[in-house]
């Protein structure tokens, strides 16, 4: 490579190339790195090293920690406090930043949780609780669980089961008040563990229950449910919280949101009609009706919404490119044509934009859905950015 330059994909393939390999080896070799910990680390330090790639310290450390996690998984000496210890010991001290300890950690966690040690957990886990939403939940579901099912763990009393219950709920409680992200900490392998969804989700709709008037449980909620596809959540997170913050519009906007995108135009239309009277000032609701309009066979919805959009004075370039995107997705040319050209003469410091919508269907026959759902979707993204409205 000239001066020396690697592409970010070539070392992110070659790195992806030995995790791969060392994985592999750890599934049939578990027993002997127990047995050997520290010689183990040190051959992945040497293939680190030997990479011939460059490798930045983040991504270094990174490695190691998916290292940790996946030796942590398949160990049979994990459940034994003083190895695991002696184990984070060693894979932090491989790194290049040796104080980044969180993932070694948290993976060791992850560990004690799953094979029901949930004091040892809390241990590994209470520096870090405060700083990620998902690494909060799992501490306060570790007193959780000390409540709910108790341990053989040394340390824990039976005297102080209702105090493990008080704990969770006032960690639960902390955590609202602090609001930290998500995927702060929580990465990589432990980000992609499914089974560490379970506790994330408890927690979550178990502080809704505790803390009824905290929001922020349901958008924490709403966010993670999105990320992962996971529908259910994302339902049960908006029933709650149309029912509980009927005044509040981000409710009523991811489920709006969910159902266009799930094809139930007929519901949506129905959120939105719900939206109008709640929120009779907003131009939100009036748009939601506009994008939902263009893809309703008849044309009497989109000439209702587009009446109110004119009643509400809805900024002209975004109506004419309503109107383009109405042509357009009915295949109507020449109108389309028309609507891009007022566009342009009305607008000129939006050409760039014109510009490129004229070059993206310029010529084009048919219109396959992939086109026109890349075309939906850039005017909406743009039309959203000019009426201020919330992204989902």
């Amino acid at each position: 490579m000239a001066d020396g330059f690697v592409p970010e994909v070539v070392v992110s393939n070659r790195l992806e190339k030995a995790k791969a390999e060392i994985f592999s080896y750890i599934e049939s070799n578990a027993e002997a790195i127990d047995e050997n910990f520290a010689s183990f680390f040190g051959n992945v330090v040497t293939i680190l090293d030997r990479a011939g790639v460059p490798i930045t310290n983040q991504v270094y450390d990174e490695f190691i920690d998916a290292i940790v996690y996946r030796v942590f998984t398949v160990s049979k000496r994990a459940g034994d406090v003083r190895f695991l210890n002696r184990a984070c010991d060693i894979a932090c001290g491989m790194k290049r930043k040796k104080e980044r300890k969180a993932g070694v950690h948290l993976a060791a966690a992850a560990k004690l949780m799953k094979i029901g040690m949930p004091l040892a957990a809390a241990a590994y886990l209470q520096p870090y609780r405060k700083h990620d939403t998902a690494v909060g939940c799992w501490y306060a579901y570790c007193h959780y669980i000390l409540y709910k099912d108790g341990s053989n763990e040394p340390g824990y009393s039976v005297a102080e089961r209702w105090n493990y219950l008080k704990s969770a709920r006032q960690y639960m409680e902390e955590l609202g008040q602090l609001r930290p992200g998500l995927q702060r900490l929580a990465r990589g392998e432990l980000e992609q563990d499914p089974w560490l969804a379970e506790p994330f989700w408890m927690m979550i709709f178990l502080a809704t229950e505790w803390m009824p008037d905290n929001r922020w449980y349901l958008e924490i909620g709403i966010l993670r449910a999105k990320q992962e596809n996971n529908t259910v959540a994302l339902v049960k997170m908006l029933q709650i919280g149309l029912i509980r913050f009927p005044g509040d519009i981000l409710f009523y906007r991811e489920a709006y949101h969910l159902k266009f995108e799930q094809g139930d135009l007929g519901d949506a239309l129905g959120l939105i009609r719900d939206m109008l009277q709640k929120f009779p000032d907003d131009p939100e609701p009036v748009y939601y009706g506009l994008r939902t309009a263009l893809y309703l066979p008849r044309e009497a919805e989109f000439n209702e919404f587009r009446r109110l959009a004119d009643e509400r004075k809805m900024p002209g370039h975004v109506l004419c490119l309503i109107d383009y995107a109405y042509a357009f997705l009915r295949g109507r040319r020449g109108q389309a044509a028309l609507c891009l050209e007022e566009f342009r003469r009305k607008y000129p410091s939006l050409n760039y934009y014109s510009d490129l919508l004229g070059f993206a269907t310029a010529e084009t026959t048919v219109r396959p859905d992939g086109v026109n759902r890349a075309i939906f979707t850039s005017i909406d993204h743009f039309c959203k950015r000019m009426l201020k409205i919330g992204e989902t």
